[in-house]
């Protein structure tokens, strides 16, 4: 069951970054989607395996996302869905599960006989209209810093939301992930207009499995207060209207998730 979890986790994020790398379009919605499908499929299989006495870890194999042409995506999401078949069993999330991926697997079949499209997501052009110099580097290295962290927090919240007993908390870190969900998006799809699209690192396990909740929670406020600054400042930095409404709107959804944390804290401390 923890090397089915890994093999999930790998395919949802084969599914979310085969997305960002096609960057828009029809097909680009499509895999988004099968990804957020993915993404549930991984919350209810944490859950039966934790109602077995087992837990989970957000472990993954290597893989790779670099390709030339779109053709390469699908026919990479076809293998890791064939593959990750082949370890369900007989039951009724599991049949959930492979009625879900038979159907993704119709669809990507289609795809993939489509006439390929080249992808410039990873041809590092480093090229964003209005933007060079100093603008330029402090964009890169705040997308690579806050990509790493969106799905850093993305994996922490989804196990602690899933190890607490409390539906407050529960409610809160649901609410933490959808907006980490959303900022991932956003800060890979700019990488990916840069040339730029990485797979964030590996997460490792002492980051998620801490025992002292709290102090989770009071150094999260201090990374969403430093990330709140970046914003503030790449939004001065950069001579782009789009850029600079984009960073202050992320810049007004921290304060949100700083007063979500406060509520989660004040929970924690109550009960």
């Amino acid at each position: 069951m923890r090397e089915l979890f890994r093999k999930k986790h790998t395919l949802w994020l084969r599914f979310l970054y085969g997305a960002f790398a096609l960057q828009e379009g029809k097909e680009y919605e499509t895999l988004l989607d099968f990804a957020r499908i993915e993404f549930r499929h991984l919350k209810w299989l944490a859950q039966k395996m934790l109602a077995q006495g087992l837990d989970f870890d957000w472990d993954r194999e290597n893989f790779g996302i670099v390709h030339a042409y779109s053709t390469g995506v699908y026919e990479s999401l076809l293998e890791a869905l064939r593959d990750v078949r082949r370890a369900y069993r007989s039951d009724g999330l599991f049949e959930r599960m492979e009625r879900d991926e038979e159907y993704m697997e119709f669809r990507l079949e289609a795809f993939a006989a489509l006439a390929p499209k080249e992808l410039s997501a990873f041809d590092k052009k480093l090229h964003y209209e209005g933007l060079d110099g100093e603008s330029l580097r402090a964009l890169v290295e705040f997308l690579f810093e806050e990509s790493y962290k969106e799905y850093e927090l993305i994996v922490t919240y989804f196990y602690s939301a899933l190890h607490t007993d409390s539906k407050e908390l529960y409610a809160i870190f649901e609410d933490l992930i959808y907006e980490s969900c959303y900022h991932l998006k956003s800060f890979a799809l700019l990488q990916a207009r840069l040339g730029i699209l990485t797979l964030p690192r590996m997460v490792m396990r002492e980051v998620y499995m801490f025992e002292d909740l709290e102090k989770f929670l009071r150094d999260g406020i201090e990374e969403e207060l430093a990330a709140k600054e970046q914003c503030r400042m790449l939004s001065q930095a950069v001579d782009d209207e789009e850029l600079q409404r984009f960073f202050a709107f992320i810049n007004y959804q921290e304060d949100y998730h700083i007063e979500l944390m406060r509520r989660a804290l004040e929970s924690l401390r109550s009960s």
